[in-house]
């Protein structure tokens, strides 16, 4: 099933609902999404998505997260962010009492995104509305932190030279 942003708001909307049912404490919890379905969220693609991705979550929500199609196993790509991507995260701003959602920054996406071999990612971050917005300082400091925590040279030198025809296409 393919997922918009009001589907895609619905899930996180129930999944809050859910935890207020689950955990009656004062407790609040938090989930990172990435991917396609934050690109979504913060209105810069308006493609539909399979699922919704996140890179962190709270333990206690974790088990929820299945039932409504979030994937967690992200983890296995963390070379593509860099290491203090919590620092720039967006708090998605939808009415929830016991989750908080965030995105990851709009700089954070675009180069994890270039990372990725899929022309799906490529075409997300070709858009307009996302290059336009761009900080390309940050962008230059995020290549470069990702490129320090990658495991091999050829990674290293995939993304360098994608991220220098991106510059050039779109800066």
């Amino acid at each position: 099933m393919e997922l918009d942003r009001d589907e895609i708001i619905a899930r996180l909307l129930q999944i809050d609902s859910d935890m207020s049912l689950l955990d009656t404490t004062d407790d609040i919890y938090d989930c990172v999404i990435v991917g396609g379905g934050a690109l979504v969220l913060m209105r810069k693609i308006f493609r539909s998505t399979r699922d919704i991705d996140a890179i962190s979550a709270s333990d206690e929500i974790k088990p929820l997260l299945d039932n409504y199609n979030m994937n967690m196993n992200v983890k296995a790509y963390m070379t593509y962010f860099a290491e203090d991507y919590d620092k720039r995260v967006v708090k998605v701003d939808i009415p929830t009492s016991k989750v908080n959602f965030y995105t990851i920054s709009l700089e954070d996406l675009v180069v994890s995104k270039l990372c990725s071999m899929r022309e799906k990612d490529m075409e997300d971050i070709e858009s307009e509305t996302v290059y336009k917005e761009l900080d390309w300082e940050i962008m230059d400091k995020l290549v470069k932190e990702v490129c320090y925590g990658m495991i091999n040279d050829y990674e290293v030198n995939l993304l360098k030279i994608k991220y220098e025809h991106y510059k050039e296409r779109f800066k």
